[in-house]
């Protein structure tokens, strides 16, 4: 029945929030993944920003970039980045609050 499933849930959500068990060592550890996979993401998001940049600047890629080819890329890329650490902050901002309902 589904009363069943519901205490599993809560059993789970309950092992989660408790940090006993759980060393140092091991926080550390799962920090320093996350801070990977957060630098991995970054670099995710910067080779697409460069990609959609390259593909609005540049008409046909040669060997070279032109100084105009150069200057917009780098305004693509800040007005892209900015938007995109924008974005980041509300997210953070927005799961920080919602953390802090839920104490």
């Amino acid at each position: 029945g589904r009363g069943a499933h519901q205490h599993r849930v809560l059993s789970a959500q309950g092992n989660f929030g408790r940090m006993d068990g759980v060393s140092q060592a091991d926080v550390e550890r799962t920090a320093g993944l996350l801070q990977m996979q957060q630098m991995i993401q970054g670099q995710k998001v910067t080779m697409k920003i460069l990609g959609h940049c390259f593909e609005r600047c540049i008409d046909t890629p040669g060997d070279t970039l032109a100084y105009k080819d150069q200057q917009c890329i780098w305004n693509c890329t800040q007005r892209l980045f900015d938007s995109e650490q924008f974005m980041v902050k509300r997210l953070n901002a927005a799961q920080k609050s919602k953390q802090a309902g839920m104490m």
